[in-house]
């Protein structure tokens, strides 16, 4: 009986693929995305400006690292969920991750709980004059690579029909 060579080797391929799809699925990886950074950020007196975090749907360990030292003036920042950004806007109840108000030094890491929430809102605000300042934002989660995963599956079915497909050709012959 002879061996089909071709059969064995895209076999092994599509297993490879399919490992690694599932690997994907089930092993989490740190993932850190820079929000902000600059050394020489300014914000004019009276103005609201907003920054935006988003987490994916399957992370967990969700955190917003805030690091900011302001060399002129002062401000207040609030983090909250972007569903509460009205209610916040409006002056009516709402909830917080972290606020802070008048400062010129902020060094804190935000933990968000729970975490399902998929997008976070960071919002400074000057109301005691021009600010100029040295900020750095980092949003950090531990995630699967969904995207990754599927792909590897769709790349696996190819190899795998090619493998059926040598496999029953020279079983015929």
């Amino acid at each position: 009986m002879r061996i089909n060579w071709v059969s064995i080797v895209l076999a092994f391929v599509c297993i490879g693929f399919v490992v690694g799809s599932a690997l994907s699925f089930a092993v989490p990886y740190q993932k850190d995305e820079m929000i902000l950074e600059g050394s020489d950020f300014g914000i004019v007196g009276g103005l609201t400006v907003p920054f935006h975090a988003r987490f994916p749907l399957r992370s967990y360990n969700q955190s917003i690292d805030i690091f900011l030292q302001c060399t002129n003036g002062s401000l207040d920042i609030v983090v909250l969920k972007a569903t509460e950004r009205e209610a916040w806007y409006q002056g009516e109840n709402y909830s917080v991750y972290y606020e802070a108000r008048n400062v010129t030094s902020v060094m804190t890491t935000v933990e968000i709980y729970p975490p399902d929430i998929y997008s976070i809102d960071i919002i400074f605000q000057t109301n005691y004059g021009d600010v100029q300042m040295s900020v750095s934002m980092t949003s950090q989660w531990m995630g699967y690579d969904d995207s990754t995963g599927f792909n590897s599956l769709l790349v696996a079915i190819p190899f795998g029909l090619g493998s059926f497909y040598y496999a029953t050709k020279k079983a015929k012959e």
